[in-house]
């Protein structure tokens, strides 16, 4: 089966529902049009049905190969990297002046959905790229900018974000490898481990970023300092100098991404390795939050994905996979076989799928429009709502899209049936691609008590209480309103419970008794997930009302009859039809799962504390 995206969504999220004209407005786009962004979004599907999708499942099969210290990748991705290069997508979101593209972040999320739902192991190595030069370009010095950033936007080079050791994983500062300052430059020392893109077969250099302890620095993420090293190092006219003593001794063969080397590197093993600091010295987790947020955003991306992907592979099975009978006929062996879509549990299914995915894509469009908000707009006020509610989103961004986006790929399998479960069919593999996203840029359960710990009380609750108000306001307009009125009611239902929780949850850490939030972290991040989407879905549901109404009125349709009829012909009614239908059942489908959520959150069961898990002895 060829890939395939719901075009018609994303235009829906990024055209009518999301204000992109205040992000075409800003300065740092203006002179960027909705023709631009579409042609974009063009280009990026057709890159990825001619490019990308044709070596998913054979980059899979074949995997990346490690020999003598070098590693290469599956057939074809040096040529997917050359057309990727070349029509600027690593560079997407980079300023012009070292040859970006400077496209919002909007617009790119959605060029990236389409990108990664085709090959997702081939788009970590462009997207680590963009994202390190993009840091650079930010935080660095200007000689260190000049040095790399360009070559990185183009793809000449390519970028990796260091972090892993084996002592020190999640435990970002348990980091041991050293950084002694040797002149203007530093001299490392030490071991990474699960390095995506680390070696490579695609570039000339790769360009690591990696965090590392300087000599008397403090223990913990507080000694931590961020460096830039070559693999190759760079003279001063930008041509390649001598070897930087950057080495790999393998890499690991997972269940999943194939196609991505996840390296073990060492640095200066077998000889000096040079870096420049970024920032200054003790600044490095700092620094590095900010590249490692665009990354959390970026699984959740990925979640979207494969999330999307694996429903597009669903209804186009279930529509041509004929099995059984209509219910109605069961009992009649003559009665016509049907194809599975007909069946009321495999309809379910894709419901489930259809309306995850589309409060995933609300969410992690939502993020991208407000990073553009928080980078361009020119009201501080604004500025800073709009980072406030980044900095809430990013984690449940990550964790809530990551999670159930691997539940649609868990789905998809499901209806596939034992086709499914074979390798020769597509969703196999989204399902084994999709899990790594949930584990890797902090678990999702860093993400919980990243979220539950630190942003929900972060200045005092101001970064929930902007969520809380935008919600009120929302609640609030949707009064009289003839469809929104009764479901916007379900949303203050589940605001209160989401409140209740969060207040029982932060009077238990203010009491001193910091394990119980811990415990319940997790389950407190699917209960805010789930109120984020259903708030995000009324509000494109209100959208979809109102153009369907004017769809109505234009078409003379005063009858359910003739509403109905115009619903199957017109497209954009259908369309319009399905996003109320999609918004109904993910608000009595999905959303009630916040009800069981505050039962166990409130229960106050320690079990889990309390239990003492004991090896049985030999």
């Amino acid at each position: 089966m060829a890939y395939s995206i719901d075009k018609r969504d994303i235009l829906f999220t990024l055209f009518e529902w999301i204000d992109i004209d205040r992000i075409l407005a800003l300065d740092p786009y203006r002179g960027f049009t909705r023709e631009d962004a579409r042609m974009l979004i063009d280009a990026s599907e057709k890159l990825a049905k001619e490019v990308l999708d044709p070596i998913n499942a054979s980059g899979d099969k074949e995997g990346c190969r490690f020999e003598n210290g070098k590693v290469y990748t599956p057939k074809g991705y040096k040529e997917a990297w050359r057309r990727y290069a070349e029509q600027g997508w690593i560079g997407a979101a980079g300023s012009p002046e070292y040859g970006g593209q400077g496209i919002p972040g909007s617009v790119g999320i959605a060029c990236g959905e389409i990108a990664v739902g085709a090959c997702t192991a081939f788009t970590m190595y462009p997207g680590l790229t963009g994202a390190t030069a993009h840091l650079l370009e930010e935080e660095a010095s200007e000689e260190v900018r000049n040095l790399y950033v360009e070559k990185m936007y183009s793809g000449q080079w390519a970028g990796v974000m260091v972090l892993t050791e084996p002592q020190a994983g999640s435990a970002v500062g348990d980091i041991k490898t050293r950084a002694k300052k040797q002149g203007d430059t530093y001299l490392l020392n030490g071991t990474k481990i699960f390095i995506s893109g680390g070696e490579q077969d695609l570039t000339e250099n790769i360009v690591h970023v990696l965090l590392a302890r300087t000599e008397g620095a403090p223990p913990g993420i507080k000694g931590l300092s961020l460096f830039v090293a070559p693999k190759y190092l760079v003279n001063p006219d930008g041509s390649l100098g001598p070897f930087n003593n950057i080495t790999c001794s393998g890499i690991e063969h997972k269940m999943g991404i194939r196609g991505s080397a996840t390296c073990t590197i060492h640095y200066g093993d077998e000889g000096p390795c040079r870096a420049h600091l970024i920032g200054q010295e003790c600044q490095g987790i700092n620094i590095m939050f900010k590249l490692m947020n665009h990354a959390r955003i970026g699984c959740g991306l990925q979640g979207l994905a494969q999330g999307a992907s694996a429903h597009q592979y669903s209804l186009k099975y279930a529509a041509e996979r004929i099995q059984g009978t209509r219910l109605e006929d069961f009992r009649d062996p003559a009665a016509p076989r049907v194809a599975i879509i007909e069946h009321p549990d495999v309809r379910r299914m894709l419901m489930i799928q259809k309306s995850l995915v589309e409060g995933i894509r609300a969410i992690l469009y939502t993020a991208a429009y407000l990073l553009d908000l928080s980078r361009g707009s020119a009201h501080e006020e604004e500025r800073e709502r709009a980072q406030d509610l980044v900095e809430l989103f990013t984690p449940i961004a990550k964790a809530y899209s990551t999670d159930f986006g691997f539940e649609c790929c868990r789905l998809a399998v499901q209806i596939y049936g034992g086709y499914g479960f074979s390798e020769e069919y597509p969703v196999a593999q989204l399902l084994r691609d999709s899990k790594i996203a949930s584990i890797y840029e902090g678990t999702n359960g860093i993400q919980a008590l990243d979220l539950l710990g630190r942003k929900v009380s972060y200045k005092g609750g101001r970064l929930f209480m902007r969520f809380i108000e935008e919600l009120n306001r929302f609640v609030a307009d949707s009064k009289g309103h003839p469809w929104l009125e009764s479901r916007a009611g379900r949303l203050e239902a589940a605001r209160d419970i989401l409140v209740k929780t969060t207040m029982h949850l932060g009077q238990a850490g203010m009491g001193g008794d910091i394990k119980y939030p811990a415990l319940y972290a997790t389950p407190y991040l699917e209960m805010f997930g789930h109120v984020l989407a259903a708030f995000l879905l009324l509000q494109q549901a209100r959208v979809a009302h109102d153009k369907l109404k004017v769809l109505f009125d234009e078409n003379n349709c005063n009858s359910s009859e003739s509403q109905a009829k115009l619903c199957q012909s017109n497209y954009d009614a259908k369309f319009y039809k399905a996003k109320l239908a999609t918004t109904d059942f993910f608000l009595t489908n999905i959303l009630p799962a916040i009800e069981g959520l505050e039962e166990t959150i409130l229960s106050g069961d320690r079990s889990a504390l309390e239990i003492g898990f004991e090896l049985e002895s030999a």
